[in-house]
C-alpha cells in the first residue's frame, strides 16, 4: 500500500543520517546566531549545502537509472562486450542507487553467461554484502552463487548452498524453489536419497503451491 514505508537500503539510511546531521547543525547556527558572526549568513549556506545534497543524489539516481536502460538496450541487442563496459560504469560510478544494485546482477549474469564464473560469483556476492537484499534480486544472486558452482562440476557444493538459502527463508516460496534446485543438483551428482528427501518435503510442505505438484511429478520418476 501506498502507505507503508518501504526499508531503506544501506545507502538511503547513510544519506538520512548526513541530511539529520546538517539540519542539526542549522539548528545550532540559528540559536546561537548572535554568538557567531555573519550567523545568518553560515546559515543560509548550509541550507543551500543541504539542497545541493539532495538535489545531487537525485540527480544520480536518475543517471544511474537511464545508464541501466543503455545497458539493458544493448545487452537485448547482442552487444555482451558494450552492456559488460556499460554495467561496469553503473555499478562503480553510481553505488548505493536502485539502478546499481539492479546493474550488479545483470553484470554478474553477463559474466556467467561468458564462462568468467570467478567475476560472476564476486559480482553475486557484492550485491549481497552491499545491498538491502529485494526478495528478487537477492534470490537471482543466490541462485548465481549456486549456477557458478555447478558450473564449475562443484555439484555438492552447489546442493548444499542451495539447502543453506532455503533454511535462510523458511516458510517462503523461495524455500521451495531452492530446495527444488538443490534435489535438481543432488540428482546430476548421482545422491537420489537426497534429492527424493528433498522433493518429498516440498511436495509436502508447499501444498497449496504449483510447486508442489512439480515436486510430486519429479517423484513419480523414481
Amino acid at each position: 500500500m501506498s502507505s507503508e514505508r518501504r526499508k531503506l537500503s544501506k545507502s538511503e539510511l547513510r544519506e538520512d543520517e548526513f541530511v539529520e546531521w546538517i539540519m542539526e547543525a542549522v539548528e545550532y547556527v540559528k540559536e546561537r546566531a548572535r554568538l557567531f558572526v555573519g550567523g545568518a549568513v553560515a546559515a543560509i549556506a548550509v541550507v543551500v549545502a543541504i539542497n545541493y545534497f539532495i538535489e545531487s543524489k537525485e540527480a544520480d539516481r536518475l543517471k544511474a537509472a537511464a545508464l541501466l536502460g543503455d545497458v539493458l538496450m544493448v545487452e537485448q541487442g547482442g552487444e555482451p562486450t558494450e552492456a559488460v563496459r556499460l554495467a561496469e560504469e553503473l555499478v562503480s560510478a553510481y553505488a548505493g542507487t536502485l539502478a546499481a544494485a539492479q546493474g550488479t546482477i545483470i553484470l554478474a549474469n553477463l559474466y556467467y553467461a561468458q564462462g568468467r564464473y570467478v567475476e560472476a560469483r564476486g559480482y553475486y556476492q557484492r550485491y549481497l554484502d552491499n545491498y538491502e537484499p529485494l526478495d528478487v534480486l537477492a534470490y537471482a544472486a543466490q541462485s548465481g552463487l549456486g549456477a557458478c558452482l555447478e558450473a564449475e562440476g562443484q555439484l555438492v557444493a552447489a546442493a548444499q548452498h542451495y539447502e543453506t538459502y532455503a533454511a535462510q527463508q523458511a516458510g517462503t516460496i523461495r524455500e521451495a524453489m531452492a530446495q527444488m534446485e538443490a534435489a535438481r543438483i543432488y540428482g546430476l551428482a548421482g545422491e537420489s536419497n537426497k534429492q527424493q528427501a528433498l522433493l518429498e518435503q516440498v511436495s509436502r510442505t508447499f501444498v497449496q503451491y504449483p510447486i508442489a505438484a512439480q515436486a510430486r511429478a519429479a517423484l513419480a520418476m523414481f
